[in-house]
């Protein structure tokens, strides 16, 4: 990897094709492609992603997504799934939240708040 590659990687860009992109960029274009797949006025969905980063930084990653699990149904699914490929995780997010050592779970901790937050951003704007 040559050195101009490292420097941008340790700020947060990311290559994407021949162009560089932030990882805010990627997870915004990620978010956008989820969040308009949805039907406009599916309120469920807005009102889970309006909740969602708050209740990740009080309760936790891994007890909120057991929460949207057991309590969403299809909806939380849904939202779960988009989450998961926001972040660009592959597998079950929930069951890699529980199995996470102490840094990876601060991680992806991090990067569901970040995810879910322009889910959420998106979700108000094209959803309502």
């Amino acid at each position: 990897m040559a050195k101009a590659e490292r420097d941008a990687n340790s700020r947060g860009v990311e290559m994407a094709g021949n162009t560089l992109q932030t990882r805010q960029q990627r997870r915004a274009q990620l978010a956008y492609s989820c969040v308009s797949s949805r039907s406009k006025g599916d309120d469920e969905y807005g009102q889970l992603a309006k909740k969602f980063p708050a209740l990740v930084h009080n309760c936790g990653l891994a007890q909120s997504i057991a929460f949207v699990q057991a309590k969403e149904g299809a909806t939380g699914d849904a939202y779960i799934s988009h989450l998961t490929q926001v972040m660009g995780e592959t597998g079950d997010l929930g069951s890699s939240s529980r199995r996470a050592d102490l840094m990876n779970y601060q991680r992806l901790t991090r990067e569901a708040i970040e995810s879910a937050t322009w889910i959420k951003r998106y979700s108000e704007a094209l959803l309502e």
